[in-house]
């Protein structure tokens, strides 16, 4: 240390030539903002996130949905699911959050019973194509092949089978995430009340 050089100056001056081979500092890269329209295509919004989950049956995507509502709630953004977006004016589309998108199929059919259990993303185009050939058809869908089968259920669509009613009628049970990250059974008998709710209540209590 040289004579009249104090102990805070040579502290001072140790950490201005540590930083000088940085220069200035970068600013962070503003992150890339991804643009999501529904299918009017009239409603482009900016999202933080757009989540398209794997199709998987098992708790693995339950953990994984769980997780980002959970991130989604701690941050303060909006969350909403979505499918193939027919739900006009932007409803499906949460400015700056995270948009989540369900899509593929997994069907299992009972023909017994005349019933099948499919997951919230399948388009009506796939269930058709998957029971066809064992003979059967929906019994209630929209007019157009191309919507997501939960999303019929949250607006409780009707279609030009009129003896049948809308689409709710012929939904026997599902299974619903609340915000909390619970998963609940609902039915006519198990649940009723949230079923009837969650029946044509555009998703707002719950992903189906």
């Amino acid at each position: 240390m040289q004579p009249g050089v104090t102990r805070r100056r040579a502290v001072t001056g140790g950490l201005a030539v540590i930083a000088a081979p940085g220069a200035r500092a970068q600013p962070a890269p503003a992150p890339q903002r991804i643009i999501l329209n529904d299918a009017s295509r009239l409603n482009p919004t900016p999202v933080l996130k757009n989540w398209r989950p794997r199709l998987d049956k098992s708790d693995v995507f339950i953990e994984a949905l769980r997780a980002e509502l959970k991130e989604a709630a701690t941050a303060g953004r909006p969350a909403a699911v979505g499918a193939a977006r027919h739900s006009m004016g932007g409803q499906s589309l949460p400015k700056d959050g995270v948009a989540m998108t369900f899509n593929g199929i997994s069907l299992e059919p009972d023909t017994a019973r005349k019933t099948y259990r499919v997951n919230a993303g399948a388009r009506w185009s796939e269930v058709i194509a998957a029971l066809d050939p064992l003979g059967f058809s929906p019994a209630v869908m929209q007019s157009n092949h191309d919507f997501g089968v939960a999303s019929t259920f949250c607006v409780n669509a009707h279609g030009w089978p009129a003896p049948y009613g809308p689409f709710g009628t012929t939904v026997r049970s599902l299974r619903l995430m609340l915000a909390d990250g619970s998963v609940l059974e609902c039915s006519r008998t198990q649940n009723a009340e949230l079923f009837g709710l969650a029946m044509g209540g555009y998703g707002l209590l719950g992903v189906i």
